[in-house]
């Protein structure tokens, strides 16, 4: 990835050095993606700049020299796979119970799981969950999936690394 970013006028933020998500595209290889940054006028201002050019005019020939900081990037989709990651490591090492707290969902996860319509209402709530999420949040499930495979454990994997 290069050190010198794309962006137009019209995407900054109104304040220099808030943090903002811009989409921006690669210099080098012209790849468009959004990405959480930090923007300013003077490197110095920001822990790791890489330069930006910003675009203007009617026809985008006015060039103008900013700095950019990239914190997260987010896909196409709007999924930060990097928040993802680090959600999928912290959640290795931590219980995997999620409660609601809702007497209704209660209820009515009870009353599936009585009426003989799944077998548990763990069960209940991770089929119904995943099905809404598949159908209203498919990038992120896909996103988690390419994730989530790196950190299932495989043999091989495991032995090579330990060999370094």
């Amino acid at each position: 990835m290069s050190n010198h970013y794309l962006t137009s006028e019209e995407h900054l933020p109104e304040e220099p050095g808030t943090e903002t998500t811009l989409q921006i595209t690669d210099a080098e290889t012209k790849r468009i993606f959004e990405a959480r940054v930090r923007i300013a006028r003077e490197p110095d201002e920001l822990t790791d700049p890489s330069r930006l050019t910003v675009v203007a005019g009617p026809h985008e020939s006015v060039r103008k020299e900013w700095y950019v900081e990239l914190l997260d990037e987010v896909d196409a989709a709007g999924i930060n796979e990097d928040l993802l990651r680090r959600l999928a490591d912290e959640q290795a090492s931590t219980s995997n119970i999620i409660n609601t707290r809702s007497n209704d969902l209660k209820v009515v996860l009870r009353y599936l799981v009585e009426s003989g319509q799944y077998e548990s209402t763990a069960a209940a709530l991770r089929k119904i969950a995943f099905e809404q999420l598949a159908t209203e949040r498919p990038a992120l499930l896909e996103a988690y999936e390419s994730v989530r495979t790196e950190f299932e454990s495989d043999p091989l994997r495991d032995a090579l690394s330990e060999r370094e």
